[in-house]
C-alpha cells in the first residue's frame, strides 16, 4: 500500500480539494518516542516499581513485585481496554496497599510514587526528527495544531507536559489536551470532539494524525479526516484512514520565504 496524498502547507490536500482549520496528533509513537521501552511497559514492571520502594528505601520481595505487577496489569490498556479514564492517585494509592505501604503513609506518597514510576519512562522521552519542520510549516501556514493522547496508568497532566518539556516541544502545551481531561480514551470521539473545541475548530474541518487503529477510529467518528502514521517496515495496514503517512513530512511540504510572507 504507498502513502495517499498529503496535505499542502495551509493544512489542505493537492489541488486545493480541501483544507483543513486544524490538525490534531497523537502523543506517543507519533511525535515522540521512547528510546528502548516498549509499548508494553509490563518488561519495566519491576524496574519501576524499584524506583516507587526507593522512596521509603524499601527492597520489595519477589511476592511484593508480584503483587504490584498485577495491579498494574489490571490498568494496563494492551491488557484490558477500557474507554473511561482512571485517575492516577487511585492506580498509586492500590499499588501502594499492595507494596506494605500503611495507608495513612500512602496519601503523602502518592505524587513522589507517581512521579518515581513514571520517571523510569520519561528520562528516554524523544521528539522524532521530522517533527519539528513539520510543526513549524503547520505554525507558518497559521494553521491550529493540537495534541490527543491517552495516558498510561491515569498518568496526571503534569507528567505529560514534563514529557513535552523534554521531548523539546513545550510549544505544544497549550494545545494538549489527555485522556484524563477528556474523561474517555480513544476510539471514543468525544475526546476528539474535545479537542476541536479546545482548538475553536469544527471536526469536519480538522485532520487527525495518529499511528493506531483508535486513532483513526475515533478521529473518523468525530468527522475528522483521519490519517495513519506507519513509521515502520511492516505492511500498512488498512484501518478505514482516508490518509496514510510514513513520515510526517509528507503531511506537509516545505513552507519558503515567499509562502511564509504571504500567509
Amino acid at each position: 500500500m504507498s502513502s495517499s496524498p498529503s496535505p499542502e502547507a495551509g493544512g489542505g490536500l493537492p489541488g486545493g480539494r480541501r483544507k483543513f482549520e486544524g490538525v490534531g496528533f497523537d502523543l506517543g509513537e507519533t511525535l515522540v518516542e521512547y528510546s528502548g521501552v516498549p509499548l508494553d511497559w509490563q518488561r519495566e514492571y519491576s524496574k519501576a516499581l524499584a524506583a516507587v520502594a526507593s522512596l521509603w528505601g524499601g527492597h520489595l520481595s519477589p511476592a511484593q513485585i508480584e503483587a504490584g505487577s498485577a495491579v498494574l496489569r489490571r490498568y494496563n490498556t494492551r491488557l484490558a481496554p477500557r474507554r473511561h479514564e482512571v485517575e492516577s492517585a487511585a492506580v498509586f494509592a492500590e499499588l501502594l496497599d499492595v507494596l506494605g505501604v500503611p495507608h495513612e503513609d500512602a496519601r503523602p506518597l502518592l505524587d513522589a510514587a507517581t512521579d518515581a514510576f513514571f520517571g523510569v519512562f520519561q528520562r528516554r522521552a524523544r521528539a522524532f526528527p521530522d517533527v519539528s519542520a513539520t510543526l513549524t510549516a503547520l505554525a507558518a501556514a497559521r494553521t491550529s495544531v493540537g495534541v490527543l493522547t491517552d495516558v498510561p496508568y491515569g498518568m496526571p497532566r503534569r507528567l505529560v507536559l514534563r514529557d513535552l518539556s523534554v521531548a523539546g516541544l513545550d510549544a505544544l502545551a497549550g494545545s494538549l489536551l489527555t485522556s484524563g481531561e477528556a474523561g474517555v480514551r480513544k476510539p471514543d470521539p468525544a475526546g476528539f470532539e474535545a479537542l476541536a473545541r479546545h482548538l475553536g475548530c469544527s471536526a469536519q474541518a480538522m485532520l487527525f494524525v495518529g499511528d493506531e487503529q483508535k486513532d483513526v477510529a475515533g478521529a473518523k467518528a468525530a468527522g475528522m479526516t483521519a490519517a495513519l502514521l506507519w513509521r515502520g517496515d511492516l505492511p500498512i495496514p488498512s484501518w478505514g484512514q482516508d490518509l496514510t503517512f510514513t513520515s510526517l513530512a509528507q503531511l506537509v511540504p516545505p513552507v519558503d520565504d515567499e509562502e511564509c510572507a504571504g500567509a
